[in-house]
């Protein structure tokens, strides 16, 4: 073939695929101003059911006006106070306070005046996929004067993260900042899928990292009865020891099986593994805890377990985590105040089942679901081992403490305030 020839077989080529790029190019605009405008509609129609409540986030779940939010937004009121919050327009409306559950981080309100309101409906949070494309709505850092929400969008980046007392959490790179917190986490239907809570910080600064955690909406519809009465606890199997199998291997190994407990009970044995809880596989000690986490205290699941070379299905009633384990630690009557209530896990140490807000724990960092190791370099038993350490301590003494978080083992430093006043 000559350059002639050549230099016409090109031209006709391009020719010919230049309408064709041009309509390809055409439509993928049209389809992409389309999926635009939808998304538009939707944060349009949520943003109607968002609230600024204190220094964070909430959203309407029902048409009476029922509100979800952060445990450590609004519940650090009493059940039946009210808050003042804000709708968009600068419309502030009174709220009461149905129900709380501290370690979930979850607070039921309800809007005093009658509806109807505009409002999300509930999806279904265990269809996400990672990958698919989300909206958070919230209130960073206070920007939202007068209840109109701050929009970021971002993707599933994984999902039944243990994060402690969030033992299912959905992790999102959308936005998200303090005030976010209580804010809702929807899809592009404009379904909610959780509510936006925690975040991952680097550098002892507050802000995105592309790390965000929500509490997954299947979670919270589990405990809505509960919250509707008031006070919620979470379920735990009593006396059961566990440890990660072997590297490579899946499953939670039962190490030991404390007698007399719900545990033994339920019929577990040293050396089971765990391999599924509740329909759901169990893929080590931690994922166990989690799925476990998302039912009420009293609930019963089905755990599987391999024995002997076969498997064994066990009904297991779940305990609360609150029982007699429960210490208000921190109240104590001399000595610095910390700000939480504490659990004595199998593991040992003492574990975090609340913050206070405003607490020096909460400035601390301190989260619900952190095993407290070593307070000042000493070992820490248990529960009242801490609270007498804690009783020998001094107001405004800074000590360091060492704390187990979704296993790795991190420093904490508090500077320990005073008592405040009942």
């Amino acid at each position: 073939m000559n350059l002639r020839t050549l230099s016409t077989s090109l031209l006709a080529l391009t020719l010919v695929a230049a309408p064709a790029w041009a309509q390809s190019s055409d439509a993928d605009v049209t389809l992409a101003k389309a999926q635009e405008a939808a998304r538009m509609k939707v944060i349009a129609k949520v943003s109607q059911a968002f609230v600024a409540i204190g220094g964070g986030s909430g959203v309407i779940i029902s048409a009476d006006g029922l509100i979800l939010t952060n445990h450590h937004v609004a519940g650090s009121r009493p059940v039946g106070s009210t808050w003042i919050v804000t709708r968009p327009g600068g419309v502030f409306v009174r709220a009461k306070i149905l129900g709380t559950d501290p370690r979930g981080d979850i607070t039921l309100l309800k809007l005093v005046k009658s509806g109807p309101y505009p409002y999300v409906k509930l999806g279904d949070s265990d269809a996400i996929q990672v990958g698919q494309a989300v909206i958070a709505l919230g209130n960073p850092f206070g920007f939202s004067k007068d209840g109109t929400p701050n929009v970021t969008v971002g993707l599933i980046s994984a999902t039944h993260r243990y994060q402690g007392g969030y033992s299912d959490a959905i992790q999102t790179d959308a936005a998200i900042n303090p005030g976010n917190s209580g804010g809702p986490l929807i899809d592009f239907q404009g379904r909610l899928l959780g509510i936006n809570g925690r975040i991952a910080v680097r550098f002892g600064t507050r802000s995105n990292t592309g790390i965000g955690y929500a509490i997954p909406t299947n979670q919270i519809k589990a405990f809505m009865p509960q919250l509707m009465k008031g006070k919620v606890g979470h379920g735990v199997v009593r006396g059961l020891s566990m440890e990660d199998t072997p590297a490579g291997g899946t499953g939670a190994l039962v190490r030991r099986v404390r007698s007399g407990s719900g545990a033994a009970a339920a019929g577990f044995r040293n050396g089971d593994k765990i391999v599924r809880a509740g329909g759901r596989a169990v893929h080590n000690s931690r994922r166990f805890e989690g799925i476990v986490g998302t039912y009420p205290a009293g609930d019963s699941i089905n755990v599987v377990v391999k024995r002997d070379g076969g498997e064994v299905a066990l009904q297991v009633t779940l305990e609360a985590r609150d029982r007699s384990s429960r210490s208000s630690a921190g109240r104590n009557r001399t000595g610095g105040y910390l700000g939480v209530r504490l659990s004595s896990p199998e593991r040992g140490g003492a574990e975090v089942e609340e913050v206070v807000a405003g607490s020096p724990a909460a400035r601390s960092g301190l989260q619900t679901g952190d095993v407290i190791r070593q307070f000042d370099g000493t070992n820490v038993k248990n529960v009242p081992h801490l609270i007498k350490l804690l009783t020998k301590s001094k107001v405004n003494q800074t000590i360091k403490l060492s704390v187990l978080r979704n296993g790795t083992l991190e420093t904490v430093r508090v500077r320990l305030g005073k008592k405040p006043a009942r």
